[in-house]
């Protein structure tokens, strides 16, 4: 448990968060696919164990499911898609990576587990070891979410419109008590059922983020700067409370033959792989088909209203509009005609 003290002054500071975003709602699914304690993710589990990557064990190295980790959420979060959270870990600062593989070496050295050796690299300045896990978690990101992460990402930005709607009209009291079991508020103190330790925490003015998240188990994660003492905590809370939630978060099933029927197995498998975000490059790759086919597979689905694109640095980057994720969820009664 960890116990944050709240003054008047930092109660005013408190505020919704954005999700995290693909890479780090990843890392956080391979520590809950390492454990045995989740029965709400039973089903995932034994479906992801069964097609689990081979370069998994770089990403367990650094995500164990029972021990610390080095903390690479706080630095990306704020990347939406998987190539967004790739780019933004490569643009991490080596001083940043470098004080959270220490700290995370400190606090391994108390439970017996050092971090491997391989994992200390992280900040080196050839990169290799970064390149190594973003390989490792792309390969896992899907596996673990199949095609699903637009609808994930979805629920999970809802999730935080009716959290950050219920503290604008109710108070952060009342947002508090919407927080249980997971945490308790006593005032002056949000007593949080965290995971690992016990310990106090102060505030003392910077604030706290709250971001709910679908594979923060079995308990809210306390995340701070390692860089910016100054920067606000982010409070990682479970949005998920039994098997029905799980089901809304994950939707329909992938495979959505209608949607197939509609625009052609290759363009329907554009728009997933689209709907994670991705470069026309990536998006080639990923279908097994040359640039410009690829290329011509975003223009057709851009003009019909599915996706949006635009130019950052020398790539052309896509994503689903909102109409494009409800036909992939199944959602066909819209009347839209695509060409």
């Amino acid at each position: 448990m960890k116990r944050i003290y709240c003054t008047p002054e930092d109660l005013t500071r408190i505020r919704i968060g954005a999700p995290l975003g693909a890479m780090a709602e990843t890392m956080l699914a391979s520590r809950v696919v390492q454990r045995t304690d989740a029965p709400l993710f039973d089903g995932w589990r034994s479906q992801v164990r069964g097609a689990i990557p081979d370069d998994f064990g770089v990403l367990a190295d650094i995500v164990p499911g029972v021990d610390h980790f080095v903390d690479l959420i706080t630095p990306t979060r704020a990347a939406r898609t998987m190539s967004a959270g790739i780019e933004a870990l490569h643009l991490v600062s080596r001083d940043e990576l470098r004080l959270e593989v220490e700290c995370t070496i400190r606090q391994r050295s108390e439970t017996g587990r050092p971090l491997p050796a391989w994992a200390r690299k992280l900040s080196d300045r050839d990169g290799g070891a970064r390149r190594e896990f973003a390989v490792a978690i792309e390969s896992f990101h899907s596996v673990a979410f199949a095609g699903r992460w637009a609808h994930v990402q979805s629920y999970l930005e809802v999730a935080a419109e009716r959290m950050a709607r219920t503290m604008a009209t109710e108070g952060v009291e009342r947002l508090f008590a919407d927080l249980r079991p997971f945490a308790r508020w006593r005032s002056p103190i949000l007593e949080v059922l965290t995971p690992t330790g016990c310990h106090d925490e102060y505030l003392d003015g910077r604030g706290l983020i709250i971001i709910p998240s679908v594979f923060a188990w079995p308990g809210p994660l306390l995340l701070k700067s390692t860089v910016d003492k100054d920067a606000p905590m982010t409070l990682v809370v479970p949005v998920l409370r039994d098997i029905a939630d799980f089901a809304t978060a994950w939707g329909p099933r992938a495979t959505n033959e209608a949607l197939t029927a509609l625009l052609g197995r290759t363009r329907a498998a554009a728009l997933q792989v689209i709907a994670e975000g991705c470069t026309t490059t990536e998006l080639a790759r990923r279908l097994g088909v040359s640039a410009a086919t690829a290329s011509e597979h975003a223009s057709i689905l851009r003009e019909a209203g599915l996706i949006e694109s635009w130019r950052h640095r020398n790539a052309m980057r896509h994503q689903a509009t909102t109409l494009g994720i409800a036909l992939l969820d199944g959602d066909l009664d819209s009347g839209v005609r695509i060409a």
